[in-house]
């Protein structure tokens, strides 16, 4: 049964939180900071908020979001659309 308690929240020296992760080495129990930001962790948060520009800059492509419509026709060409999020809005 996993134990669902809400993990404490340390801070450093330079005001950043931090949770705590163990693992062990040799044996022995070590610790890893796993900074967060609104109690979420620092790699989760950038991939919920950051837009596909951020993505692309920071070259993680395996993020970007892919919004396309491929329509084939009776003479085998492709169309390509990309899809326009304001489109399905009523105004």
């Amino acid at each position: 049964m996993k134990n669902n308690k809400k993990k404490k929240i340390y801070q450093d020296k330079k005001g950043r939180n931090y949770i705590k992760r163990s693992y062990f080495v040799g044996g022995k129990m070590k610790f890893h900071r796993v900074f967060v930001i609104d109690g979420i962790p620092a790699d989760e948060f950038y991939e919920k908020n950051a837009s596909d520009i951020d993505f692309f800059m920071n070259e993680d492509y395996e993020l970007i979001t892919h919004d396309k419509k491929i329509t084939s026709h009776s003479n085998g060409k492709q169309d390509i659309q990309i899809l326009d999020p304001e489109d399905d809005l009523p105004f």
